[in-house]
């Protein structure tokens, strides 16, 4: 054991002695985290920017305007007209809606066609959900209308209200208008709910409900820890260069005749390996953590999963690295590796989000069962010490953290004898 330890000191004093190693190790996983931790930022706030311009400035266009602005899905600009057609030429807002002059006047009189203007990039995914929200604003008041207009004509032909008498035709008018309107609130008479299925569980959802916003806050962990996830198959890729370096330089051969020194070099770098990618999940997890209040590492679940991962990645990288022969083919094929394996895990997409055939592919890589890990056990809000027990029981018996296990143990054990029988 000694003299392991001495090996991993050694190797460590090597690789932060390397100032490319150390840039490498530190402007990456702080570059990464940025970009990731700003990608995300948008969607935690889950806000579609749209642009407002409201040319007729009555009652009924600020109604729209209001109930356009309590929906916590959209960040609204009041702007002009001239502005809100930038905002959308600068890709600023997601699509802009210009009310026209005489909005409330053709509201009433049933003139509702072009009342409202819509300017969408075609680059635009959303535009035709937020028209049907801002269109559902406008058919509001249509209704209202249409509503108190009908009560008037039915005062009018039961011969209780005389077409003359303006006075009392307006206060009925009134009168059905506001009732009407009372109907929508707090909530409108009809309201579209829908049922979600993700890993064998259904969600009901609502637009403004809490568990929208669980699922939201679920999604931005989780595509934090694939970008980690993918980042640490290739920092491991990277780092086990050595063995191809030890053969090259002759010094595995040399060390397969000295009693216990080529075990202690190999489990000494594996040693090596487990600790710079933990302190690149520490870094990352900080960093996600203090900059952007995503928190990865809160879940002892998570860090379970993270360990089992960097075991099976350590074993596939050394099996790889006692496979080839020169260091310019693991600089060629490691990254190539990594980038395939992580786009097919799910690194890089919604890996919650899809089922089938795709779902399959993707567990047969280390990413894949690592992601799978999470989705089903790290974001689960345990209570108490047993109910964590009972789900960390379950994970580690689970058949994805039992493969991970398993190829890290075949993988590494393979490697090692396939160094053993090295010869000069």
């Amino acid at each position: 054991m000694g003299k392991v330890i001495t090996v991993l000191k050694y190797k460590l004093k090597i690789l932060f002695s390397d100032k490319s190693f150390l840039i490498i190790i530190t402007l990456i996983p702080l570059l990464l985290t940025f970009i990731t931790g700003y990608a995300l930022r948008f969607e935690k706030y889950n806000e579609i920017p749209i642009a407002i311009c409201d040319n007729d400035d009555t009652d009924y266009s600020h109604m729209v305007l209001y109930g356009i602005q309590k929906r916590s899905i959209f960040k609204t600009y009041t702007v002009d007209e001239k502005q809100a057609i930038k905002l959308v030429k600068d890709n600023k807002v997601e699509c802009a809606f210009i009310i026209k002059k005489g909005f409330k006047n053709n509201i009433i009189t049933g003139n509702v066609t072009g009342i409202i203007d819509q300017v969408a990039h075609p680059s635009s995914v959303s535009k035709d959900i937020i028209r049907e929200i801002v269109g559902s604003k406008v058919s509001r008041l249509i209704l209202n209308v249409s509503a108190a207009d009908w009560v008037v004509n039915e005062y009018i032909n039961l011969k209780v209200l005389s077409p003359e008498d303006i006075a009392k035709k307006e206060s009925i008018w009134n009168e059905a208008w506001l009732y009407t309107n009372s109907l929508w609130e707090p909530e409108p008479p009809m309201k579209v709910e829908f049922k979600e299925l993700r890993q064998d569980k259904v969600y009901k959802q609502d637009t403004e409900g809490s568990e929208n916003k669980n699922i939201t806050a679920g999604s931005i962990s989780f595509s934090a820890f694939g970008m980690l996830v993918a980042f640490l198959m290739f920092l491991i890729m990277f780092n086990s260069s050595w063995l191809v370096d030890e053969k090259e330089n002759g010094t595995l051969q040399r060390l397969i005749s000295s009693s216990g020194a080529l075990s202690s070099l190999f489990f000494g770098n594996i040693l090596s390996l487990l600790f710079v990618g933990a302190v690149h999940v520490v870094l990352f997890a900080a960093v996600s953590k203090i900059i952007f209040g995503i928190d990865l590492l809160l879940n002892p679940i998570n860090i379970l999963v993270l360990f089992l991962y960097l075991l099976c990645t350590i074993g596939i990288s050394l099996l790889i690295s006692s496979i080839l022969k020169t260091r310019l083919q693991l600089q060629s094929g490691a990254p190539l590796f990594s980038i395939i394996t992580g786009f097919i895990g799910g690194c890089f997409w919604n890996f919650s989000e899809i089922s089938g055939i795709i779902k399959t592919v993707s567990l047969f890589t280390p990413q894949g069962l690592a992601l799978d890990l999470f989705n089903k056990y790290g974001l689960i809000e345990a209570e108490g010490f047993s109910q964590r027990a009972s789900i960390l029981k379950t994970m580690i018996l689970s058949p994805q953290a039992l493969i991970l296990l398993t190829v890290a143990l075949i993988t590494t054990l393979l490697s090692y004898e396939l160094i053993k029988r090295l010869r000069y």
